[in-house]
């Protein structure tokens, strides 16, 4: 048998490993429904300045809404002249990377399935689950200590952007009547009141930014329709699902199905719709195991409310150009040549939209969930 290496003399054979690879990630990935490029009203935006060009680096400009009553009749002008209020955001890029031994000739020959399709396959099985995590605790603001993130430590702050806790108005415990994490009680679970006043916060942001208020939260536009979306754990879909009964869910099913871009991934995929609320459940969501209820000893499971523009996503790929791909892929070796071992690296950063202090297009909504034993 053959020694495996995606090296090989022909340069095409990595361009197209390398194109499979990243195929694959993209399909297992759950957040590339919800990204689009810089621009758009997606949750997740791709920034591309770093792409092709040097710097580790990107700057975006926020320019506030112009506020106040215009000089009417015969007002004077003079004294009244406004100036623009501008607020930015910085983000870094950085190198992430994995290598993966495929053993030697005799390792090739003692199995009968393909070393290569393995390799393939579980390497793109990392690449989404890695980008599905760092997108979610980017928008969540903390890693938690639950087990649904799976390749990050209990404690990791984000790197190479810090992970941002949420501001108090993106943060809301229940329905924003509960003071405190403490105060959470164990009925507090997902239910459509509290869509609902996720919804009712939405409207009250004008976005005066110069007097410390939130800029206003833009909902996602898709094919002429314009909704909010909200990423539930499973538990708390459980919850949701008791909560409303048979009748009631399918009523949130057919409003769903009955939706402007009910053929766009997005909302296609989203489980129901309530008040132009998109509801999905995702299985990698940040939960806490303490710090909740009476005494601290009680769980919470962060779910989010999103909008446009929650989260950046910059790649500095140096063969974007070339292969059309954000991941490289090296071929390299152990013991003198006769151990083959793939590395994967990966030039990229996540970051949660800020401006002047506060988060842009999510909403961390803490709430307590119907453990599953």
């Amino acid at each position: 048998m053959a020694r495996f290496s995606i090296a090989t003399d022909d340069p095409g054979a990595v361009k197209l490993w390398s194109s499979r690879v990243a195929l694959d990630t993209r399909k297992k990935t759950y957040v590339s429904k919800l990204t689009g490029e810089e621009g758009s009203s997606m949750p997740f935006v791709t920034k591309s300045d770093m792409e092709d060009g040097p710097g580790d680096e990107v700057t975006t400009t926020l320019i506030a809404k112009l506020r106040g009553k215009p000089a009417e009749g015969q007002e004077k002008l003079a004294g009244r002249v406004q100036k623009l209020s501008r607020a930015t955001h910085k983000m870094r890029i950085d190198k992430h990377r994995v290598a993966v031994n495929v053993g030697d000739i005799m390792d090739q020959k003692r199995v009968t399935y393909s070393l290569p399709n393995q390799v393939r396959s579980r390497m793109s099985d990392w690449l989404a689950e890695i980008c599905d995590e760092q997108a979610i605790m980017t928008a969540s603001g903390a890693r938690g200590d639950g087990d649904e993130i799976q390749h990050y430590p209990v404690g990791y702050g984000g790197f190479p952007n810090a992970l941002r806790a949420p501001d108090a108005s993106h943060y809301m415990i229940y329905d924003g009547s509960r003071a405190n994490a403490t105060a959470l009680a164990a009925g507090d679970t997902l239910s459509t009141l509290v869509l609902d006043k996720l919804k009712l916060r939405t409207s009250k942001q004008l976005g005066d930014v110069a007097g410390g208020k939130p800029v206003k939260m833009e909902p996602i536009q898709i094919s002429g329709g314009k909704y909010y979306l909200y990423m539930a754990s499973p538990e708390s879909m459980f919850d949701l699902r008791r909560d409303e009964g048979p009748s009631g869910w399918l009523s949130l099913e057919k409003a769903r199905m009955g939706a402007v871009g009910n053929d766009t991934p997005i909302v296609k995929t989203s489980k129901i719709m309530h008040n132009n609320v998109l509801v999905d459940e995702m299985e990698t969501v940040v939960k806490f195991n303490t710090g909740y209820g009476a005494g601290g000893t009680a769980a919470a499971s962060r779910n989010l409310f999103l909008g446009a523009n929650a989260v950046a996503v910059a790649w500095g790929s140096k063969n974007r150009k070339q292969d059309g791909n954000r991941f490289e892929f090296m071929d390299a070796d152990e013991d003198y040549g006769e151990e083959d071992v793939i590395v994967v690296r990966m030039v990229a950063g996540w970051d949660k939209c800020t401006y002047a202090g506060m988060d842009f297009g999510v909403i961390a909504n803490d709430l307590s969930f119907t453990k599953s034993t």
